[in-house]
């Protein structure tokens, strides 16, 4: 207690008995007290209403009305003071009413002496004080429970739920009515444990903790609910003993996991692409440099074989394997998004219908291809050719997925993605977006093989009959081009791929992406100047260039591409040059440099992989690009095409059957 002198309210109708009361307070010894009195029943309630006093004194007869009264009307007051009740006899009844109305004490005043009354009011004060810190104690912690981002729920001893905080509520779709009636039981959670993001077998009921009384702990949950709708949690379960240490019931915390598990799972998706990228980088450019030999020589020895001579079949086996070989290379790259693109704005149902034609004989008779592709749908940017390789890996996928036959449907749609449609999908934005939608009627996956799609390597196929890198090359692609992929499947109904584009508005003329014809490829009489240090590509470039008549300088670095410019003082008309070369100068540094001198001169880049490629789109720049490796007619018509614009002129794409596309500079 403090030693400021405590207010004393004395509510009673009788003088004398003021006088009485004051002299036994003027008495008390130790701490000071200061009285107040009012004599009527009206007065002494709004006294009491006010909280001014640290006490009442109330004397049970109040004229027409009683102390009991005053105490019951008092008790809708939020700061009533403590009240003890005097009375002049003693009567059990009256003890027993006052004490349920809320009195501290009751006193008989005849039997009334100063140390009676000073530790009746000072125990009646301390346990004023005493109810008010416990009630401040328990809103403190009813705020902690009710703004925990953490669900909590309470349980009896039979499961029943009996408390659960605003967050529990909203996890559990539960309501305080439900709550209150005494329905709603932990024993009733369909809780299977979860392999931290996929459903497991094993159904972990909480009444086993009940029944036992072992804690869970941070146990990676799956809670299915009536509507089939599931969310991972995780899920700790604490049993609470009463004195006799029996369980009395359970104290439950959650936490909706649902999102983080995603973001995890994205961030392993993301670590594995890495690792993949960085493998495929470190081999990509040495690997692709012999692929060019193999595909440039077996190229130029093809073309001088009779067609039906046994070397020429044995030639042109040697090219597909090699061929083959660079695109498994190319898929690495693509899946890591470490591959160069070419973007322009398409016409994605263009696309589509250029590829009907070949998408029939992939699929074979058993299945039929049926397209539904929306009307006056908006442009995309895109590289045409990767959108051609998402829809080819698709309906492989989807074919062996229907090996008894079926049907496959195709469709464009531009969609609308709202805020709902991001909360479901961390990938998805929003805005306006083209949809490509592939749809089997195949087999289906089970969930444990759908969250495992897009990972590189994985396959469900027997050795030898997949790579596994199909739909993680899907994956890449979409990524790259800012857009995401949805799948949903079904076993025993089948498969839907949704892949997301996003739309463009721009006043660019719309690509229409005709296939290109065959044609001639002819040489010309102009100055390349071939830098490579790879040997025996660099001689491969010249023998094939020289071959359609053009004149060939060569280099095997930078530095040496400048020693031959001075030479010849600047009269090259071409510069194809590799990205990597020894030295320190990479292909760009030469090109940028050669430029300040000759701002006309055309050049093309050429590379198996270089870092300093990696996510360029060549579609908006003003080089054009030759990927390695590629057949000797490649750079032919890449040669020509580059020569044959005026400086000034527009360019256009260049079809590269090894599956790149090269813009002609501008």
């Amino acid at each position: 207690m403090t030693n400021a002198p405590a207010k004393i309210l004395l509510v009673d109708d009788d003088e004398d008995d003021f006088i009485i009361v004051r002299d036994l307070i003027s008495r008390i010894r130790g701490r000071q007290y200061r009285l107040e009195w009012i004599n009527n029943y009206g007065a002494g309630l709004a006294a009491v209403q006010r909280a001014e006093h640290d006490i009442c004194l109330l004397d049970y007869r109040l004229g027409e009305r009683t102390g009991l009264e005053l105490l019951r009307a008092s008790q809708k007051f939020s700061h009533r003071p403590p009240m003890i009740l005097l009375t002049g006899q003693g009567d059990h009844e009256i003890d027993v009413e006052a004490m349920e109305a809320g009195a501290s004490e009751y006193l008989i005043k005849g039997q009334i002496n100063p140390d009676m009354l000073e530790r009746a009011m000072r125990y009646a004060i301390a346990g004023k004080c005493a109810e008010q810190n416990l009630r401040r104690e328990r809103d403190l912690i009813s705020r902690i429970m009710e703004t925990s981002p953490v669900g909590i729920v309470v349980t009896n001893d039979s499961g029943k739920i009996t408390f659960a905080n605003q967050c529990a509520e909203k996890i559990l779709s539960l309501t305080k009515e439900v709550i209150a009636a005494g329905t709603a039981s932990v024993l009733d959670w369909r809780l299977a444990e979860a392999e931290c993001g996929g459903p497991g077998a094993k159904i972990l009921p909480l009444s086993k903790t009940l029944a036992s009384g072992q804690p869970m702990q941070n146990v990676c949950h799956e809670l299915t609910f009536p509507n089939q709708r599931r969310q991972l949690l995780s899920v700790n379960a604490t049993p609470v003993f009463d004195a006799v240490r029996n369980i009395d019931g359970l104290i439950v915390t959650i936490e909706d996991i649902t999102k983080r598990m995603a973001l995890e799972a994205q961030l392993r998706q993301s670590q594995k692409m890495e690792c993949v990228g960085q493998l495929a980088a470190g081999v990509a450019h040495d690997i692709n440099n012999i692929l060019t030999i193999i595909q440039g020589h077996a190229g130029m020895l093809l073309n001088a074989q009779p067609p039906n001579a046994d070397a020429a079949r044995s030639l042109a086996q040697i090219s597909s394997a090699a061929e083959r070989a660079a695109g498994f290379i190319k898929h690495l790259l693509t899946f890591s998004r470490k591959q160069v693109f070419q973007t322009r704005i398409l016409d994605l149902n263009t696309v589509l219908r250029n590829m009907e034609n070949m998408l029939p004989r992939m699929l074979g008779e058993q299945i039929t291809l049926e397209t539904r592709y929306g009307s006056g749908l908006p442009a995309v940017a895109a590289d045409a050719s990767m959108i051609e390789q998402i829809v080819m890996n698709l309906t492989v996928n989807c074919r062996d997925a229907m090996p008894k036959g079926g049907r496959l449907l195709i469709e464009t749609t531009v969609l609308l993605i709202g805020v709902e449609q991001v909360r479901k999908n961390s990938e998805a934005r929003p805005g306006e977006f083209i949809c490509l939608t592939v749809t089997d009627t195949g087999c289906g996956m089970e969930p444990k093989v759908l969250q495992r799609i897009f990972e590189p390597f994985f396959t469900t196929k027997p050795v030898g009959e997949g790579t596994g890198i199909g739909l993680a090359t899907v994956y890449g692609i979409v990524k790259q081009h800012h857009g995401w992929v949805e799948v949903n499947s079904k076993v025993g109904v089948g498969t839907m791929f949704k892949i997301f584009l996003p739309v463009v508005y721009a006043k660019a003329a719309v690509s229409t992406v005709a296939a290109p014809k065959p044609e001639t490829i002819v040489g010309g009489k102009e100055t390349i100047l071939v830098v490579e240090d790879e040997s025996s590509l660099l001689e491969l470039v010249r023998t094939i260039l020289e071959h359609y008549h053009y004149r060939v300088l060569t280099a095997s670095s930078g530095a040496e591409a400048l020693r031959v410019w001075d030479e010849h003082r600047g009269k090259i008309d071409l510069l194809l040059t590799d990205m990597i070369m020894p030295g320190g100068m990479t292909g760009s540094d030469l090109a940028a440099g050669l430029k300040k001198r000759q701002p006309d001169l055309k050049v093309i880049f050429t590379s198996g992989y270089s870092a300093e490629l990696v996510g360029k789109d060549f579609g908006k720049g003003s080089a054009a690009f030759l990927p390695k490796p590629y057949q000797p007619e490649h750079v032919a018509r890449l040669v020509r095409e580059v020569l044959g614009h005026a400086p000034g002129n527009g360019r256009e794409t260049v079809s590269v059957p090894s599956g790149g596309r090269c813009l002609m500079p501008a």
